[in-house]
């Protein structure tokens, strides 16, 4: 359905997606903050020829850095950081297409593909952390991506894109490694249904594009075996008894002592509610307990199925990990979003009530985006 069609149609949906847009704009002049300016630095010294954060080799993981890197302009640095923020935007809606595709092909209901769109560009965390320089747009055109093409007839064009997509993941935040099972499991699938003269070729390929991120990976493992890294993502899986730490943070039974406050699972519940630094464990179990059992409830086909186990596997991957910031899981919320409308369809409830309730919640959170946009335009404007 084209853009015009849907504002047309859906003229609440059309509101919705574009006062969302608006909000985000606001990005434009707020500073840079935390691990943006991470980045900056990592950017700056990139482009002096040295990948360091002051005086060591860094092993952040390169795509953001690289972005900010690209477009900066000495003369007229705002300009620079416009065109990264302008990019991520662009990322965010394409990303927001895969996401359409993706549905439609499982035979969603068009108007609920667009509850969960709108409530996926109206969600506070997200008008947030999407127009930034965080991660957060870069992952999840890459994710959506991913799962739209794995759900595709087995090609060599399909596989190649999901492929280069898993790559992009994994270089922007490592954790996403764990999704290599769905990569193993669509060769496989390819392997089946294609000639080993296409499987000869769809390797050499795969090989080709595997190159920089063997050197990567060569340079990482060099830079933590020595120890030479200001800062680490894996200082928290060199310590003994690591594993278990880390475990107990993902599931937000102590705090990390790398943040200020418990995230990972309690977290969760603060994806849904516009409440800066909310945790709550039980409402979050209760959540994340509800979106499962809606995909139970419900027969679905192999690509909702692989959805679900990538949803998963990232899951465990953040609690492995020890972490799980709100903005964590805002890569994966229209999957939240689908299992929850599985599980209201479980019940026959009609699809016309998830979409008013989806409508209602946008607005509300709209109405309080409006306030935060006049709050940031008094404070810096």
């Amino acid at each position: 359905m084209k853009i015009k069609k849907i504002l047309k149609e859906e003229k609440i949906f059309g509101i919705i997606f574009l006062l969302s847009l608006l909000s985000a704009f606001r990005s434009f002049i707020i500073p840079l903050r935390g691990d943006e300016l991470t980045y900056l630095k990592l950017a700056n010294n990139m482009l002096e020829g040295n990948y360091y954060l002051t005086n060591y080799p860094s092993t952040i993981s390169p795509i953001i850095p690289f972005i900010i890197a690209f477009f900066k302009i000495n003369s007229y640095p705002i300009l620079g950081f416009i065109l990264s923020k302008l990019l991520h935007i662009g990322l965010t809606i394409f990303g927001l297409r895969y996401l359409y595709l993706f549905l439609k092909n499982q035979q969603i209901n068009n108007r609920i593909v667009l509850a969960i769109l709108a409530l996926t560009v109206a969600n506070p965390i997200g008008i947030s952390a999407f127009p930034s320089l965080y991660p957060e747009a870069v992952l999840f055109f890459c994710f959506w991506g991913l799962i739209y093409y794995s759900s595709l007839e087995y090609k060599t064009e399909n596989y190649l894109k999901m492929f280069v997509l898993f790559l992009l993941l994994i270089m922007t935040r490592y954790l996403y490694l764990v999704l290599g099972a769905l990569v193993v499991f669509n060769f496989y699938q390819y392997y089946k249904n294609n000639s080993k003269q296409d499987i000869y070729k769809l390797l050499a390929y795969c090989f080709i594009l595997m190159i920089p991120i063997i050197f990567w990976a060569k340079y990482v493992y060099n830079i933590e075996q020595n120890n030479l890294s200001e800062i680490s993502y894996f200082n928290r899986f060199k310590t003994d008894n690591q594993l278990i730490y880390n475990i107990k943070s993902g599931l937000g039974i102590i705090k990390h002592h790398e943040v200020n406050k418990i995230n990972g699972i309690p977290a969760f519940v603060s994806l849904f509610l516009p409440i800066t630094g909310f945790r709550n464990i039980l409402g979050s179990v209760l959540l994340i307990f509800a979106f499962i059992f809606g995909y139970f409830r419900k027969p679905n086909s192999l690509g909702i199925k692989t959805l679900l186990v990538s949803i998963l596997l990232t899951m465990l991957g953040l609690i492995f990990a020890g972490t799980g910031f709100s903005r964590y899981w805002l890569i994966l919320l229209p999957g939240f979003l689908l299992g929850y409308y599985f599980l209201t369809s479980s019940f026959n409830i009609k699809d016309k009530w998830f979409v008013y309730a989806a409508q209602i919640i946008c607005f509300i959170y709209i109405i309080n985006e409006i306030r935060l946009d006049i709050v940031v335009l008094n404070k810096y404007l």
